[in-house]
């Protein structure tokens, strides 16, 4: 799985709107000349891209002849590298699992792929790319036929770029958001367009510059509320079920105990442009960061983030990805991928994953339902 993703330039033509990625995150194509954001150092999960840099955070523009022709917003899922001591890290689709084919596996069917798609603005955005349709994606979870949990920041209301005149940092707006999600285990399955977004609600503690006023962006003492619902249009297909969320009783999660992480992200091992598909992973729970309301999962270091043997966990494209775990004979969803840490700090091969905690924000959840239940 990859924690992290691109925003792609939605053109009039289906070649233009080809996405592009780079696998180490420099860029040197032809005649392009590129623009960059400055990158944080820490990945959040929930785009195309290879390189797993800062959610909403990383954005590159490629012109070509005075001309845009494409546009990279690199999401990761990774936590900020605020420390000396925090070595390499960071993180991109599901590492270290397998494809899911099995149709009737808990994780085909309460697993799903979002598309989500906004427009660039904002009065100090420049003229050329004022205007600009991208789109960039993430994973999700059933729970309801017609509700979706995914992360807050896979639908950012505004993002960091650099002015392409004056090489100034400035804040854009993402207006126009909206989502479409697909049920099949990968593109070729799926009918070319999913079923669009009625309503999208973020948690209305998340910011999506929240790292910017933390002392501790790798481990930070205050909640992130990065987790967000989508109401669909219309019914999930009918092999596509709810899954339950873990409940209050048995919500105790021990070091070491095992859970499944599922998501659309890219695996490390696959080409640089490669079909999103639908793959499964099983980590261990290692532990509660500060905030009390995100967990640390995988084999790999927090402190000292780095590569690691035969690694397993998110990656580009996992952003807003399920956190399963069994309770008995039953199959509760108990967390959302939300980041991990940039390729600094081992990307993807890092093996360390932070999820949101859904027993923190059951109440949260159960009051969203019955707002989007209205008519």
């Amino acid at each position: 799985m990859v924690f992290g993703g691109c925003f792609e330039l939605l053109s009039e033509s289906i070649l233009q709107s080809c996405l592009i990625l780079f696998h180490d995150g420099a860029c040197s194509v032809g005649q392009l000349t590129i623009f960059e954001l400055q990158r944080p150092s820490f990945s959040i999960y929930d785009q195309d891209a290879r390189p797993p840099h800062l959610c909403m955070e990383t954005f590159t523009m490629i012109q070509l002849k005075k001309r845009i022709s494409a546009i990279f917003f690199c999401l990761s899922l990774t936590p900020v590298v605020a420390q000396a001591e925090v070595a390499n890290g960071g993180a991109r689709e599901i590492v270290g699992g397998e494809v899911v084919s099995d149709l009737s596996s808990f994780e085909y069917k309460h697993t799903v792929r979002l598309l989500v798609k906004g427009v660039l603005n904002g009065e100090k955005v420049p003229d050329q790319i004022k205007g600009l349709k991208m789109s960039w994606r993430c994973s999700g979870a059933l729970l309801s036929k017609t509700v979706v949990v995914s992360a807050a920041h896979c639908f950012p209301r505004s993002i960091g770029i650099s002015d392409p005149n004056t090489g100034e940092m400035i804040r854009a707006d993402m207006t126009e958001l909206s989502a479409e999600v697909f049920f099949r285990t990968d593109t070729r399955a799926d009918r070319p367009w999913g079923v669009k977004s009625k309503k999208i609600i973020v948690h209305e503690g998340f910011r999506d510059d929240w790292y910017s006023s933390v002392q501790n962006a790798w481990n930070p003492s205050e909640s992130v509320h990065d987790l967000a619902v989508v109401k669909l249009a219309e019914d999930a297909p009918v092999e596509k079920e709810a899954v339950g969320l873990i409940e209050e009783k048995e919500a105790q999660m021990t070091a070491g105990e095992d859970l499944v992480l599922a998501g659309y992200g890219r695996d490390i091992s696959d080409d640089q442009v490669a079909i999103p598909r639908l793959r499964r992973v099983v980590v261990p729970w290692r532990e509660t960061l500060r905030n009390g309301s995100e967990w640390y999962v995988g084999q790999g270091d927090l402190v000292r983030a780095g590569r690691v043997d035969r690694p397993a966990g998110g990656c580009v494209g996992d952003s807003g990805g399920p956190v399963y775990v069994k309770r008995g004979q039953r199959v509760r969803l108990a967390g959302v991928i939300v980041r991990g840490p940039d390729e600094v700090n081992g990307g993807c091969r890092a093996a360390v994953t932070i999820v949101t905690a859904l027993p923190s924000y059951n109440k949260w959840l159960t009051e969203r339902m019955k707002e989007l239940a209205l008519p």
